[in-house]
């Protein structure tokens, strides 16, 4: 197989798991609300963003698809320094953001991708990332258990101290540190993972996509016809400031993205329109409010009474 095609039968890999997410969630969402954008850049690749603006259940939701391909691999795109920095690339993915409108419902973010470079017309370095975190407004223990789980049952795949691994990861990534606190309840986080066969990362990749919506779905089934007041939704919209400030100042996806000269409007679909920043506004916090900081400041280890 040359290089092109193993760059095709890749991509369709990961249009597949985009299809597979976009179909569970399409149900929930009124269909004239659905932007189904198929796109393409000149000198960078292609792509299928599914979003939700202004939704009847969604604030904002994106389920984004992208083969790109480059000249010089951008150093955010492993975080440090690697020897296949500067050259040829070939990247491919899926991304998904969830912000819906019931402040009982979490917030959800996935990605798996697939990276390789090239080097005298051979692949020189391949390798897989990927992960996914969850960021509730209003805790639920049950939730969080369940998120859990269903992380270190895919994790088990690999081996047995993966989750661990990845937890922590997962942690020390979605950290904000002018904040001194974590975005979410996080989940698993893991980076420049080789496999032997690409087909052994290709299935993980889809397992792990699996685990993501399957749980969310499930979280969003139990959560979805509870009553909020405003007092919660206001404190939903104060705490999405805290995703958008990590995604524009730490986050190495949206970095890449610009790096690469990617598609903005893609890279940018993971911020949700209704946002608020108030002074000193978390400085008098309900019981329930509370409970959710003191899991934001110091992660808990979810499934150790699962």
């Amino acid at each position: 197989m040359n290089i092109s095609d193993r760059q095709s039968y890749i991509s369709k890999i990961f249009k597949d798991v985009h299809k597979n997410i976009f179909d569970q969630i399409k149900v929930f969402e009124d269909k004239s609300k659905i932007q189904d954008d198929v796109w393409h850049k000149k000198e960078l690749g292609n792509g299928n963003s599914v979003v939700i603006d202004d939704g009847n259940f969604f604030d904002k939701a994106g389920i984004n698809f992208s083969s790109i391909s480059g000249k010089s691999l951008p150093e955010s795109s492993v975080g440090n320094k690697s020897k296949s920095m500067g050259l040829p690339f070939f990247a491919t993915g899926v991304s998904v953001v969830f912000h819906p409108k019931n402040p009982h419902i979490p917030t959800a973010h996935l990605n798996v991708r697939y990276f390789c470079t090239h080097k005298k017309n051979q692949v020189f370095e391949e390798w897989f990332g990927g992960g996914f975190d969850l960021t509730p407004y209003i805790l639920d223990k049950e939730d969080c258990k369940r998120w859990h789980k269903g992380a270190k049952d895919v994790c088990g795949l690999i081996d047995d101290n993966f989750y661990k691994v990845s937890k922590k990861n997962c942690d020390d990534y979605f950290y904000i540190p002018h904040r001194k606190e974590h975005r979410g309840i996080g989940g698993i986080f893991y980076e420049k993972k080789k496999f032997k066969q690409v087909d052994q990362g290709l299935s993980f990749s889809q397992k792990v996509a699996e685990s993501f919506i399957e749980n969310y779905v499930q979280i969003v089934n139990k959560q979805k016809l509870k009553k909020y007041n405003k007092e919660e939704k206001k404190f939903q919209r104060f705490r999405r400031g805290r995703y958008v400030e990590f995604n524009l100042t730490y986050d190495r996806g949206t970095l890449f993205g610009l790096q690469s000269g990617g598609r903005i409007e893609s890279i940018l679909m993971s911020l949700p329109n209704e946002v608020e920043w108030h002074y000193k506004f978390d400085e008098k916090l309900t019981d329930e409010q509370q409970k959710l900081y003191d899991v934001l400041k110091k992660p808990k280890n979810w499934t150790d009474d699962v």
